[in-house]
């Protein structure tokens, strides 16, 4: 199962963490997994592609064989609010119809 863990003050997302295999299918064919995958990539380079946000105010880590996609940014504006509720509502869609597959949970940091 993935676990997607969204971190979040009262006013902004600052981060997450997705956790996991799917277990959908096996690798290569698991779109629940591919899905996922591509949202947390898109939010990660949106960040500084598309909020601005520089390189050293990006925290992230990524490990593949584990399933780990852990970023946080240090610094925040209105394009980072919009890329991580994109985000939420990119897993949310998928929770409709693959909610064995994946969860998601909200942390107050």
């Amino acid at each position: 199962m993935i676990t997607v863990s969204v971190y979040r003050t009262k006013e902004e997302i600052s981060g997450f963490i997705v956790e996991g295999h799917s277990g959908y299918a096996e690798e290569g064919l698991d779109i629940v997994c591919a899905s996922v995958s591509i949202l947390s990539y898109t939010v990660l380079n949106s960040i500084n592609l598309v909020a601005g946000i520089e390189p050293e105010d990006i925290s992230y880590e990524v490990d593949e064989d584990i399933g780990l996609m852990s970023v946080r940014t240090l610094k925040n504006n209105d394009k980072t609010d919009v890329i991580y509720r994109s985000f939420v509502v990119g897993i949310e869609l998928l929770l409709a119809d693959y909610s064995q597959y994946i969860t998601l949970k909200f942390e107050e940091v």
